[in-house]
């Protein structure tokens, strides 16, 4: 049998297939079409283990999950999404990360019915990592549990769960060069669901400013890849993600006023201009 790298055509395959930023350029059934595609390729090379490295597994276990989020196909994903808990079971506790990651795929577990089974996930990954030092994973799975929208809210049971484990994590990384942004996209998180003052949001964000005009540090990370969960965004990403959060947040909150001057001025000193946000401004 040949075991083909991931750095080859596997990779080359998953480039092709996978729907990115151009989600919005193509039709839904275009965008159908693909996501069953690769969920259909990346099952072929489990079944037939043309990888069989542990985390080319997960990888691909994890895309399976993501597509049938996309799909908004709870039921398989919940399927997918125990097998991935089986092939990490063995592997070390930091790998619990991976399965609760996306907000995506957790908001469509919850919407078929599967929200205990990703929030034990959760409180599992937390419970089994009280000493693990990787940071961003755990920032991506606090982030995963606190994201909300119009349709799906979070219990306060779970939402104070998640909200506590937050704060542990930036009180851990309080010396660290991410803790602004981690501070800015918690602040942004819990004001969907609690008062928090909106000038609090904008002077944190505003201290993001000067990462705008740093250049972005390009890497070859899949998305799904566990490298991609533990490695730091860069300054520039960390100031165009923070910021934008901060904005949305204060959109939400009605604060328009402070959203368009932090928008503006932001943009005037680098941050890309944001149809979604012009949008949602425009029609305030």
């Amino acid at each position: 049998m040949l075991v083909i790298c991931m750095d080859e055509q596997i990779r080359r395959k998953f480039v092709d297939l996978k729907v990115t930023g151009q989600r919005f350029a193509i039709s839904p059934e275009e965008k159908r079409e693909k996501d069953l595609s690769l969920i259909s390729y990346l099952n072929s090379i489990i079944e037939n283990e043309i990888v069989t490295e542990f985390q080319d597994i997960g990888f691909c276990y994890w895309n399976i999950s993501d597509n049938y989020a996309l799909l908004k196909d709870g039921h398989s994903l919940f399927d997918n999404h125990r097998k991935f808990c089986e092939h990490i079971k063995n592997q070390d506790n930091e790998y619990l990360y991976w399965l609760v990651c996306d907000a995506t795929q957790r908001l469509t577990l919850e919407k078929d019915g599967y929200s205990s089974f990703w929030w034990d996930l959760y409180r599992k990954a937390v419970e089994q990592n009280g000493d693990s030092k990787n940071y961003f994973a755990e920032f991506h799975v606090h982030r995963a549990a606190l994201y909300t929208n119009n349709h799906l809210k979070i219990s306060q049971d779970n939402f104070h769960c998640a909200k506590l484990n937050f704060e542990k994590l930036l009180s851990k990384t309080d010396s660290t060069s991410e803790y602004s942004f981690y501070k800015t996209i918690y602040l942004s998180l819990i004001s969907r669901f609690s008062t928090v003052d909106s000038k609090k949001i904008c002077e944190l964000s505003r201290t993001l400013f000067e990462y705008l005009s740093f250049s972005q540090i390009s890497n070859d990370f899949l998305v799904g890849e566990w490298k991609s969960f533990i490695t730091p965004f860069d300054k520039r990403k960390q100031g165009v993600v923070g910021i934008t959060s901060a904005i949305n947040a204060l959109i939400y909150c009605d604060n328009v006023k402070e959203a368009k001057d932090l928008y503006f001025d932001a943009c005037n000193v680098g941050l890309p201009k944001n149809k979604y946000i012009e949008a949602r401004l425009k029609d305030i």
